[in-house]
């Protein structure tokens, strides 16, 4: 890995201007260097990260002044990495949500098309630490506590009744109705369940979803079964899907119906499950446009290394994909390479995966680009890998997210202290820029519109090409697949405003009336 470094660097030296504009290389406008942090509390850890329309970072996670317990944290860079002091209070936010110095943290946050910011995570109800609950806090625009929202910003409450679990949001989806879809782990030792429920607009639990608003899903049933999940994804039809692992590192997701229930219809009584190789350990999960699964990990031989399965929505591994529907990367020959932390993908389906790795006496962020077939892309950085880290210590990186301009933005953090870092990536060459938009621009009409658009410039389209529908926020709503043939697209299920239409990295603005 050190001679990748040299080369790297060498590069960098002689090629200047454009060795910078090269896939895989750090994006030299943001931060320093590709690279910006934060150590404005004794302690702060990134979890996960969202990209405003104007280019602006919400980064959420813990942090903690001395000695303190963890609060929620949150801040917000500027598209260039600095600071944006119009947030919260000069860029940063902190909050004890239990109200009594216990110990909490968040993991996961979304963008509510209005700007306002939800945030989710754990709240400990004692300072022993064995009783969290699920925590929601949703933010103004500006990074104030938005007090409309559950009591005084906060919706607290527990997943179960007894009084020693573990309670942790891991993911958040909202409905186009605005209501939120929390997701994450019961734990009630021995034993974790999935763990979902539904709020409404104002933080209230709502009554419609499982009538309390809750619901606890098993998959094993074993005394010290382990049933978490991971990720939520909205279906068009409004049912929801759920993913996570079971029996500590097996696959597993479910389908709900809209008011909580189990989809009969769907696999076993609403849930299917994917057994991995016994040397696997689960990391993540990503569901792609189609609702076949990507699960993330770490194979834990060769010192470990990281892995990646793809699987389809009906539980078969998909054999088109790596090595028999399984991809296995060492970073480096010396290297031990932790599990796949998070995953995304861009809008030609490339893949990116994001974790830690240690190699050489130093510990890094790895980035990794898959092509869809899960094959390396050798065009970004040159094998498809790349390595950045802060500090001489440990660096862990826990978010991977496509920015809507294309390029790549990690996040995590790196320790003594522990740091708040990002760094983000080029990710397709700015050379002839104007060329390159003119070939893939098109036009959509009519716009405005009320249940359709249609695509123009069928030159551009391929066979089953990926458009996506973006709202306000930022965030891919809706994914159509068209061909030349068939560049109408319905979006009569949308509400009225504004959204984007983005095709071969080129978006238009659209307006639904």
């Amino acid at each position: 890995m050190i001679k990748k470094i040299t080369f790297l660097s060498i590069l960098l030296v002689f090629y200047g201007y454009f060795q910078s504009q090269t896939p895989g290389t750090l994006d030299s406008s943001f931060g320093t260097g590709g690279k910006t942090t934060s150590n404005y509390f004794t302690s702060q850890k990134i979890y996960d990260t969202a990209t405003q329309i104007d280019g602006k970072i919400v980064a959420v996670g813990a942090c903690s002044t001395g000695s303190n317990n963890n609060k929620f944290y949150a801040i917000r860079f500027n598209s260039n990495g600095g600071i944006d002091t119009s947030f919260g209070s000069n860029g940063f936010f902190s909050l004890d949500m239990s109200g009594l110095g216990y110990n909490n943290f968040a993991r996961t946050v979304e963008l509510q098309p209005d700007g306002k910011i939800i945030i989710g995570g754990a709240v400990a109800q004692n300072n022993i630490g064995d009783n969290y609950h699920f925590g929601v806090l949703r933010l103004n625009a500006n990074g104030t506590v938005d007090t409309t929202f559950g009591n005084q910003g906060k919706s607290i409450f527990s997943m179960g009744s007894y009084s020693s679990v573990s309670n942790e949001i891991r993911d958040i989806a909202l409905q186009p109705d605005g209501k939120i879809v929390v997701a994450g782990i019961y734990y009630n030792y021995p034993s974790t369940d999935f763990a979902v429920a539904r709020l409404n607009i104002d933080g209230s639990l709502d009554s419609d979803f499982s009538n309390d608003g809750k619901v606890l899903i098993g998959f094993t049933y074993t005394s010290n079964n382990n049933d978490e999940a991971h990720k939520i994804k909205i279906l068009n039809d409004s049912r929801i899907l759920i993913g996570g692992t079971t029996n500590y590192d097996d696959g597993a997701w479910c389908i709900l119906q809209p008011d909580g229930s189990l989809d009969s219809t769907f696999g076993t009584g609403g849930k299917k499950t994917f057994t991995t190789d016994s040397n696997f350990y689960f990391g993540t999960c990503y569901f792609l446009p189609d609702n076949s699964i990507l699960i993330g990990g770490q194979y834990s031989g060769n010192n470990g290394d990281a892995a990646l399965y793809k699987v389809s929505l009906n539980g078969t591994l998909d054999t088109t994909f790596g090595n028999n529907g399984k991809v296995i990367v060492d970073l480096d020959s010396s290297s031990s390479d932790y599990e796949i932390a998070d995953l995304d993908i861009d809008s030609t389906g490339k893949i990116y995966a994001v974790g830690r790795t240690d190699t050489g006496g130093i510990s890094y962020f790895y980035l990794l680009n898959f092509n869809a077939n899960g094959t390396l892309n050798t065009n970004f950085s040159y094998d498809g890998k790349v390595l950045v880290n802060f500090g001489t210590s440990y660096n862990y990186g826990n978010s991977v997210s496509i920015q809507p301009d294309g390029k790549v933005l990690l996040a995590g953090y790196h320790n003594s202290p522990d740091t708040a870092s990002l760094a983000r990536f080029i990710n397709q060459s700015n050379l002839n820029t104007k060329e390159i938009s003119e070939k893939k621009s098109f036009a959509i009409y009519p716009n405005p519109t009320t249940d359709f658009f249609v695509i123009s410039k069928s030159e551009l389209v391929d066979k089953n090409q990926k458009v996506e529908i973006l709202d306000e926020a930022g965030r891919v709503i809706k994914i159509v697949f068209i061909t030349a043939d068939n560049l109408k697209i319905q979006v009569s299920d949308l509400n009225s405003g504004i959204y984007y239409v983005r095709l071969n990295k080129d978006t238009k603005k659209l307006i639904i009336k």
